[in-house]
């Protein structure tokens, strides 16, 4: 009995703003031109705590005493919808032969949630768990991010302030700096450019493998 070849597993990171959304389908749509089976999947998940975190993030989910959830708790709650996407959804796509494009994933926690708690606590928070075969990072300056956002008609979210996502584009640099399977890409160009930049990168992951 065949046993189907493990899909391959990648991530779209970036700053509110950046594209990581539009491209996501352009991607799954360029590996089925080449014959592969992907789906598109998203962080916050659309299961129960990444529904919380929606809330969350729009403002909507307050504490007891009015206050908008600290940082440790948010992190909390990525880390818990990170492993209930990957069992839920992930592995068994990926299990079952097809390969996954997410937009967002283990990086947004560290660039995102580690202003607001201890990077260290955070890392930790996902120790043992998949590492994507590939992220692709879109690179846009905040001002850029802003007039898209804007321009989208996007409710504010909790991490939008321009302040705020300057230290998260600094920290995405940092750590794609520090990760060989990570790759930058400029993503203040038209949209049919990054796409291109971006079938070119996962190009070789799907090279066909020559045997002798």
């Amino acid at each position: 009995m065949l046993t189907a070849v493990r899909g391959k597993f990648l991530v779209l990171e970036g700053i509110d703003g950046s594209g990581t959304t539009t491209q996501l389908d352009r991607a799954v749509a360029y590996l089925e031109s080449l014959g592969h089976s992907a789906v598109a999947t998203r962080e916050p998940s659309t299961g129960p705590i990444g529904r919380l975190l929606r809330e969350a993030l729009l403002g909507r989910l307050a504490m007891p005493d009015g206050t908008r959830m600290d940082g440790r708790s948010m992190a909390l709650l990525f880390a818990a919808d990170r492993i209930d996407h990957l069992q839920r959804e992930i592995e068994p796509q990926l299990a079952a032969g097809t390969s996954v494009i997410s937009d967002r994933y283990l990086l947004s926690s560290l660039a995102y949630q580690a202003e607001e708690a201890e990077r260290d606590w955070v890392l930790g928070l996902a120790r043992g768990i998949l590492r994507p075969d590939l992220t692709l990072l879109l690179d846009v300056p905040i001002d850029v991010a802003a007039k898209r956002r804007e321009a989208a008609g996007r409710p504010i979210e909790r991490y939008d302030a321009d302040s705020y996502l300057a230290k998260v584009a600094a920290n995405y640099r940092a750590l794609a700096s520090q990760d060989p399977s990570v790759v930058i890409l400029n993503g203040a160009t038209t949209k049919d450019d990054v796409t291109t930049a971006m079938c070119q990168a996962i190009a070789p992951l799907f090279a066909p493998t020559v045997r002798a």
